[in-house]
């Protein structure tokens, strides 16, 4: 999916760097001679919460019209601005300010107003975008307008970012963004390969207890594989033979006489521990463990009973009638709610022998994931050990387990495996939509004791280059460097960045490897000429 995704982006950068050299070439610039004339040029990149604007614009002279090519970028879709007018406010000092309307973009996010400023000075500059029925306000650097041309063409150059130019069109064709490092607090997450299992009691085998011919209930279809069933609900029938309904009671009425010896001798026992109890001859635990096996006996007991009588009255059923549909059958039932995964795919009317799994039945809206975490690693875990974790193929998504009622924190092994020197880890996880499969591979993340409050960036903007950590900064609409990183700690989907970026740089969080593959061409032409 990756590599699909990078081919998908050469072909976007290709087809960028067509329409950035024919630009080029639409504006005269076809060598040295061309650029030695080109008019001196400003930039101009702002960022809010919700936009972007890259501008440029020849230098201002006072009183004479200047067209700025302004992009406009909603930080919120990534795309450009298509529709709708752009409010301009020019303010020199405390003189009433000007403005200016632009009806509507020229092309697919580019704006070009034509300004004029009738005083030279610095003035201040904001752009009114229309936004969630108000107007979001973009204050942009101020703007120094010259009283002449002789006196801007004496100017110095502006300065212009340097780094690897990536156009604004580009950037719009695959949806490119950008988030600023920030400070935050970071708390280091241990990373461990998981597997997601059934919780006991939610994968069910359902067995004949008896051998016998498959039948199914009376106007019901087989069930199949996929289709949801409740506990109790009767899947199929097993119609035994004479013969073997024959010796299952036998063997039931000596399961009766062995529960009833069973019964009479944990009473005795009772009674003699009683008795010594009293004296103090015994001691209280004693005396609970007598009477815990008098009632397992006791239960052993009844569910002998019900079970002979079952077997007895089958038989009787059977030896009195005569012919198929009269013969008594056993009911399969499902011990519990969920989907059948497993059928045996034996016939209506097949002969069925004892202890064969018929069905599977799977109830999967609550799993396990389990993991093992190594024995020097156990003492990083933090107090809470919260956790979450990421499905192979969603890598940077982190679906959190505690602390949101998704889950909760099952076990912590308590002994060494000898074999692996790991410890078990185990979370219960809710999964109503049936994301998680019994079987799967996940990665689990779960919190240590360290924690920091520190300079981090989404694990999203990391790329890896000859196996070190770069990222890509925007320090121009147009305009990117790469950064070699050292990263710290991992926090979910970030990550510290110890060196190589500075607090409020944005990285690329989307579009990296565009990015990359416009860093290592050479038909991208520098950036410092007006549209």
């Amino acid at each position: 999916m990756r590599s699909h995704l990078i081919l998908i982006q050469v072909a976007l950068v290709a087809a960028g760097l067509l329409t950035a050299c024919n630009r080029a070439k639409d504006h005269g610039h076809d060598g040295a001679h061309a650029e030695a004339e080109e008019p001196k040029t400003a930039q101009i990149s702002v960022w809010t919460d919700r936009h972007e604007i890259f501008a440029e614009h020849r230098l201002v002279v006072a009183g004479a019209p200047t067209r700025f090519v302004t992009h406009v970028t909603d930080l919120k879709t990534l795309e450009p601005r298509r529709e709708g007018p752009i409010r301009i406010r020019l303010a020199l000092g405390q003189e009433p300010p000007l403005e200016h309307v632009e009806k509507a973009p020229s092309r697919a996010g580019i704006y070009e107003p034509q300004l004029t400023f009738p005083k030279a000075g610095e003035w201040s500059v904001s752009a009114f975008i229309p936004a969630n029925g108000g107007e979001a306000e973009v204050k942009l650097p101020p703007v120094k307008v010259f009283a002449s041309a002789a006196e801007a063409a004496k100017a110095p150059e502006p300065e212009v970012p340097t780094g690897i130019s990536f156009l604004k069109e580009q950037q719009w064709k695959i949806l490119s963004g950008t988030e600023p490092a920030t400070k935050r607090r970071l708390v280091e997450q241990l990373r461990l390969p998981a597997l997601v299992a059934a919780r006991p009691g939610t994968l069910a085998q359902v067995t004949p207890p008896i051998a016998g011919r498959l039948l199914l209930p009376a106007g019901k279809p087989m069930p199949l594989v996929g289709d949801k069933v409740q506990a109790g609900q009767t899947l199929a029938l097993i119609q035994p033979s004479f013969s073997e309904m024959a010796a299952r009671f036998v063997e039931a009425e000596g399961e009766v006489v062995r529960a009833r010896l069973a019964l009479e001798q944990a009473d005795l026992a009772l009674t003699r521990v009683e008795k010594l109890a009293k004296a103090e001859a015994k001691s209280g635990r004693e005396l609970q463990e007598a009477e815990f096996a008098l009632k397992t006996a006791q239960a052993k007991h009844n569910a002998a009973l019900a079970l002979q009588a079952t077997y007895r009255q089958a038989s009787t059923n059977l030896g009195g009638r005569s012919g198929t549909a009269s013969q008594p059958v056993i009911e399969l039932r499902s011990p519990i709610t969920g989907t059948i995964i497993d059928q045996s795919g034996a016939a209506v009317g097949e002969f069925i022998t004892a202890e064969k799994a018929v069905f599977t039945v799977l109830d999967a809206a609550s799993v396990f994931i389990e993991a093992r975490v190594p024995e020097a690693s156990v003492k990083r875990l933090g107090s809470t050990k919260a956790a979450s974790y990421e499905v192979p193929g969603e890598t940077g998504r982190f679906i959190p387990i505690t602390g949101n009622g998704a889950g909760r924190l099952v076990f912590v092994g308590i002994q060494v495996d000898t074999a692996t020197r790991t410890v078990p880890l185990i979370y219960e996880v809710n999964n109503p939509e049936l994301r998680l499969r019994v079987g799967q591979s996940v990665n689990l993340y779960v919190e240590t004791a360290r924690a920091e409050n520190t300079l981090a960036i989404p694990s999203a903007a990391i790329v890896e280059e000859d196996g070190r950590p770069i990222a890509f900064v925007q320090v121009g609409g147009e305009t990117f460097q790469k950064r070699d990183l050292t990263i710290g700690i991992r926090d979910g989907e970030w990550v510290q960045v110890l060196a190589g970026i500075a607090e409020g740089e944005r990285v690329v969080t989307k579009g990296a490897y565009a990015v990359r593959l416009a860093s290592v061409s050479s038909a991208i032409p520098a950036h410092g000429h007006v549209h």
